[in-house]
């Protein structure tokens, strides 16, 4: 389904009577965010079920294999999707649901855009569309990324807790570092090949002795910061 497919889905789902406002629907999609950290890079679950409200079976119809797609979007523009790079199967789809709540899917997200980088701080809204032709219904949820920890405040934390930090490597006598205005970290290892600009990092302060060394987890451009180029 592309972009164009996908508004006329939209807009065919606002205009349903399940759609208006103050109307019950005998079928509604439920959709909930399951997470452990409002961090940068701390993936988060997206689970959907359908609430059949009648006493009886009903029958939904999707024309392809897929029922719904899911978006993150920032001001209005997605900056990723469930459906990037996938083609949908033309094949038609029935789900019968029985009375009361069926969980449908989940889906995790890593946290990162379609180009794979780091999202920015802020709220964004995960949009996810049921594409059924007689069940759209489209649910809009919020979510919110805090900043990440400034770099001297890791050494107050106890040894193990996971964080997101930010901020460009440098080699120091072929160890990597992480600096930001706020200081410097030893990091386990480097960010990639040759990489440039602010990088999101998301691990733990491994302390053995005097030693405090970031494990890292996850790494990723950050959003304004253009991914290396290939060696």
């Amino acid at each position: 389904m592309n972009r164009t497919e996908f508004l006329a889905a939209t807009a065919s789902a606002v205009a349903s009577p399940a759609a208006k406002a103050g109307a019950h629907p005998p079928i509604v999609a439920e959709v909930t965010l399951q997470r452990d950290a409002d961090e940068l890079l701390a993936p988060f679950t997206v689970a959907i079920a359908v609430n059949n409200t009648t006493s009886g079976v009903v029958r939904l119809d999707f024309p392809t294999a897929d029922l719904f797609r899911i978006d993150v979007i920032q001001d209005d523009s997605p900056i990723w999707s469930s459906l990037t790079g996938h083609k949908p199967i033309p094949v038609n789809r029935e789900i019968d649901v029985p009375p009361g709540r069926l969980k449908l899917a989940s889906m995790t997200i890593d946290g990162t855009t379609v180009d794979r980088r780091a999202y920015a701080p802020g709220r964004y809204t995960v949009r996810v569309a049921m594409l059924g032709t007689n069940f759209g219904m489209i649910v809009d949820k919020q979510i919110e990324f805090v900043p990440p920890l400034p770099i001297a405040g890791v050494a107050n934390l106890r040894p193990g807790t996971v964080v997101t930090i930010a901020g460009e490597q440098t080699v120091l006598g072929s160890i990597p570092q992480l600096n930001d205005a706020s200081g410097s970290l030893r990091m386990s290892r480097s960010l990639g090949i040759r990489p440039a600009g602010v990088y999101v990092v998301r691990g733990f302060l491994d302390a053995t002795g005097d030693d405090r060394i970031f494990d890292v987890g996850r790494f990723a451009p950050a959003f304004d910061n253009a991914p290396s180029p290939p060696p």
